[in-house]
């Protein structure tokens, strides 16, 4: 083992990362990974076990060695791994013992450092469409453009052609869409992107000057950016990317910001969700104007809740044979969804990870406007005294799904009818997508000129129309 080779990477987060320690903030449901600086950091455990799931999935078929690679229970793994260490404004990583005040008076850090640099506020919703009793939960997010550093090295003899090729293929893997960190990835969280990769070898029979060079090597500042491999597109599987926009005003969430310049004399009282990000230029990086966001979360509850209407619809299962059941049992979703959603318990009595990946939506090209409301009276019909108020909403804004499936994804020919329909539903304008749908303000339609790619090949099924027309 007289050489030793290092590869150094920096990744930036492309969406909201949820790098959770397993506890509890107070006032919220989760807490992020913290290091001695109080700072977030992304555990080489979290990084070791993605990377390892996804070689598993990708080369095991390919005869590489993963057990060598990543070690088992009865040997060690010839990769270490160091933790995702976070940077400052500088693009720079932090040191172990950072003094206090270096980190308040960094404009990055310092919102890294809170308890609460960022969250989202999720609720469950029911067969009805509304939000689901004791449904609510938070998440505390880090936000999108944070950047991190991460050190790999490997021991060898001498690198032979095999392992060259062995190693590159690894490290392709983290150009993967599905190499995400964190939770909820399949709601569009954790998706990173390797900005700067450099690789080196050091020769450790050259003495202690090796050593040094190492020491220098790990310990700079300085990464240069060096082409990474892109991995294997063909288990990219994107099942949809539908280009949508508002057919009149619009809204999603629940934000807390204003995004337009209204001179109304009163604060507005229910605002479209966004969220700063991180800008870099060079080596600068400082937080972006909040911009509106649809959440995968929020896009993957509508579709779910539309695709058990249709799912029940082919199965002939109608609201007239249920008069007998119980609310709980109402709120029961079709067991056929399970193989697109996952289920947090199965009949085998074991969870199981869901199949469909759904990105945030980034919401563009609108101008906002501010419509006032009156509450009114269930009793007497009339407008309630005090009840005044008002709501910001976009116009005609544009954005764009995209789907993801995971690899050799089958589905029922009922589950493969009722997306159909679905994505249709979108298609036609019939399905709203954002919030406020009662009073219009999430009807979309397809946007002119933009293309409608649908991909039913990534389901890896016979020909879907096939199927419907039997």
């Amino acid at each position: 083992m007289s050489h030793i080779y290092v590869t150094k990477l920096i990744l930036e987060t492309q969406s909201p990362m949820a790098i959770n320690s397993g506890h509890r903030e107070e006032g919220f449901d989760t807490q992020l990974a913290r290091e001695v600086n109080g700072l977030p950091y992304i555990p080489a455990s979290a990084i070791a076990g993605v990377w390892r799931h996804l070689a598993h999935q990708r080369l095991a078929d390919d005869g590489l060695p993963l057990a060598s690679w990543f070690g088992t229970t009865e040997g060690a793994s010839r990769l270490t791994i160091s933790h995702g260490i976070v940077h400052d404004s500088q693009n720079r990583p932090v040191s172990p013992l950072m003094p206090a005040q270096d980190i308040a008076n960094d404009p990055i850090l310092s919102r890294l450092a809170l308890a609460r640099p960022h969250h989202r506020e999720r609720v469950a919703v029911n067969d009805r469409g509304a939000a689901k009793e004791t449904g609510k939960f938070d998440q505390i997010l880090l936000p999108k453009g944070v950047r991190f550093s991460v050190t790999l090295q490997w021991h060898s003899d001498e690198m032979s052609e095999h392992e060259q090729q062995q190693w590159q293929a690894l490290l392709a893997l983290w150009a993967d869409r599905h190499f995400t960190l964190g939770a909820s990835s399949r709601n569009g969280l954790g998706q990173i992107k390797v900005i700067a990769c450099e690789q080196t070898s050091f020769d450790l029979m050259q003495g202690p000057s090796a050593g040094q060079a190492l020491q220098q090597f790990l310990h700079s500042e300085n990464t240069s950016t060096q082409p990474l491999t892109p991995a294997d597109d063909r288990h990219q599987r994107r099942l949809a990317s539908l280009p949508l926009q508002a057919v009149d005003n619009w809204r999603c969430g629940s934000g807390t910001t204003r995004l337009g310049d209204h001179d109304t004399g009163n604060d507005i009282g229910i605002k479209t969700y966004s969220e700063p990000e991180i800008h870099w230029q060079a080596n600068g990086g400082a937080f972006s104007e909040p911009r509106p966001i649809l959440c995968g979360s929020s896009i993957k509850g509508i579709l779910a809740h539309r695709l058990a209407y249709h799912v029940r619809r082919h199965q002939a299962d109608w609201a007239e044979d249920r008069d007998t059941m119980t609310h709980a049992e109402w709120q029961v979703r079709p067991d056929a969804l399970s193989s697109l959603f996952g289920a947090a318990t199965s009949s085998q009595g074991e969870g199981i990870a869901g199949h469909l990946f759904i990105d945030d939506a980034d919401v563009t090209d609108y101008r906002t406007t501010v419509r006032t409301h009156n509450r009114i009276d269930r009793f007497t019909g009339g407008v309630q005294q005090g009840g005044l108020f008002s709501e910001e909403l976009l116009y005609q804004p544009k954005f764009t799904l995209n789907i993801w499936v995971s690899q050799n994804t089958r589905l029922s020919s009922t589950l493969q009818a009722a997306l159909a329909d679905t994505i249709e539903d979108l298609r036609q304008g019939l399905l709203p997508m954002g919030a406020g749908s009662g009073r219009g303000t999430s009807l979309v339609m397809p946007q002119t000129g933009a293309e409608w790619i649908v991909n039913w090949s990534a389901l890896e099924t016979e020909n879907l129309e096939t199927e419907r027309a039997q």
